[in-house]
């Protein structure tokens, strides 16, 4: 593990920082480092983030590669015939996006009926369709090294890669691929 950024405090600073400024050493206009500069790049090389995920009571860890954003939870339309765990679509920045309850597909227990302030829509990377799922909360995103992932054991279940071990913690590692092709 190489370095953890815990979101608890405040999620929702997160979601409505405004846009800044970069230079080109990285630097903020008030000079904090924000960004990963060209000597820095040999360095975060070898780092993946990996975003821990609630739902059901249960933590996973799910690859930030595979998010494009994280979003609070949105009005949803129903849709007629759609499987249970299609909760609806929705309008996120102009785009419609399937939102999928997970739990239903892990066999975790039902959301609650009412969101809360900790609750997100988490936005999955596809090539060809929007798709969010509904999390939980989204406790941390933890910095690995990419060394660490090979070590993830397999568990034989086609939504979970494996099992990882982080910070002392046994997390399952989701597959968003698998996710999305339920």
């Amino acid at each position: 593990m190489v370095e953890e950024s815990s979101i608890d405090e405040n999620p929702d600073e997160m979601l409505n920082q405004d846009s800044t400024n970069i230079n080109k050493d990285g630097q903020s206009d008030s000079g904090e480092e924000i960004a990963v500069t060209v000597e820095q790049e040999d360095e975060y090389a070898d780092v993946v983030d990996v975003l821990q995920i609630r739902m059901g009571g249960k933590d996973f860890l799910l690859s930030a590669s595979d998010v494009s954003e994280i979003v609070q939870p949105i009005p949803l339309t129903p849709v007629p015939m759609a499987p249970d765990h299609l909760m609806g679509v929705g309008n996120i920045h102009g785009q419609i996006v399937c939102v999928v309850n997970p739990g239903g597909i892990l066999d975790l227990p039902e959301p609650p009926a009412a969101e809360n302030r900790d609750t997100r829509f988490v936005c999955l990377r596809h090539a060809r369709m929007r798709v969010a799922i509904r999390v939980d909360a989204v406790p941390a995103i933890h910095r690995l090294r990419k060394d660490a992932l090979p070590h993830v054991d397999a568990t034989g279940t086609a939504h979970v890669l494996g099992r990882m071990m982080v910070e002392g913690v046994d997390y399952d590692v989701l597959s968003a691929a698998a996710l999305l092709h339920e």
